[in-house]
């Protein structure tokens, strides 16, 4: 009697390890993350033995593998390990819409704070860039854009809020999302403390109203495209940016040498946005409340 007893507490402590929030989010980003830089390195291989050497088909190839990759990836850890449709990435004319919403308004929100920086006498273009790859710049940012939402919100947030709650939630991704820019040369304390509130706020309200990822999506991409890809470039991948610009003065406004994202007006106005988004759901019961009161109400 007691072996049976055992055995059937077994299989039970493994599954309650396998759904603490922490044990979940490293078994997601671990599977999100190691296929893609596997068959990435596969691509690699297999583009260099066809003597494939057109960069711009080159990189759209693998783009496209990594893509795909991150996408079913996340998928299958959903479905396997969660036993449910993963909601969040479903593409639909809903999605394409929220996308292009999203879109748009990381491209207005980014054009607004260049403007103000220009206004101030801060930035200047002084030229245009030759040979640049923008097309590259465009598919760069756009798959980073993807993975840093995927497992930032799709995950991160995500498996946090489904445990404890919303406002949990939005804490824990917020100081991660912002804190994790240290890992990159050129960010300052100010800079992420920026990131945290800024992105961190505005982005996990976005969520909340949609539980989807792709106006966040949308909002990442098309701020990161306009800001690496036509200003400041990215040194780590040799891609230089469309305008050659001149950024001066205080780096309060500016954002140097992180870039426009951590400037006091990309702070006071996306953080302005993400609290007053924040209120709207918070009255609209769009948060969710941890476990142990969901508890409450069904007992």
């Amino acid at each position: 009697m007691e072996e049976n007893t055992k055995n059937i507490d077994k299989p039970n402590i493994f599954l309650r390890i396998l759904r603490f929030p922490l044990i979940q989010i490293i078994i997601a980003i671990i599977l999100v993350n190691i296929p893609t830089f596997i068959l990435r390195s596969l691509a690699q291989f297999i583009l260099s033995s066809l003597s494939i050497d057109n960069t711009t088909i080159s990189a759209f190839m693998i783009f496209c593998v990594r893509l795909l990759t991150v996408y079913f990836a996340y998928y299958f850890f959903v479905k396997f390990f969660e036993k449910r449709k993963a909601n969040e990435i479903s593409i639909s004319f809903t999605s394409v819409k929220e996308l292009s919403t999203g879109v748009l308004f990381g491209f207005l929100s980014i054009s607004i704070i260049m403007t103000l920086i220009w206004i101030t006498g801060n930035f200047k273009i002084i030229g245009i860039n030759n040979n640049v790859l923008l097309f590259q710049s465009f598919l760069y940012n756009f798959f980073f854009a993807f993975l840093q939402d995927i497992v930032y919100f799709a995950i991160i947030f995500r498996i946090i809020e489904n445990r404890w709650g919303s406002w949990s939630a939005i804490v824990i991704a917020s100081i991660i999302f912002g804190f994790k820019h240290l890992l990159f040369p050129g960010y300052t304390l100010w800079s992420v403390i920026a990131q945290s509130f800024e992105a961190g706020i505005l982005f996990s309200t976005l969520f909340i109203f949609t539980r989807k990822i792709w106006i966040i999506f949308g909002f990442h991409f098309a701020w990161n495209f306009i800001q690496y890809g036509l200003f400041l470039g990215i040194e780590s991948e040799k891609l230089r940016a469309l305008f050659q610009s001149e950024f001066s003065g205080s780096n309060l406004i500016t954002g140097m040498p992180v870039g426009p994202e951590a400037s006091v007006f990309t702070f006071c106005i996306l953080t302005s946005i993400g609290i007053y988004l924040l209120i709207k759901a918070y009255k609209k019961d769009k948060f969710a409340p941890p476990y142990w009161k969901r508890r409450e109400r069904t007992v």
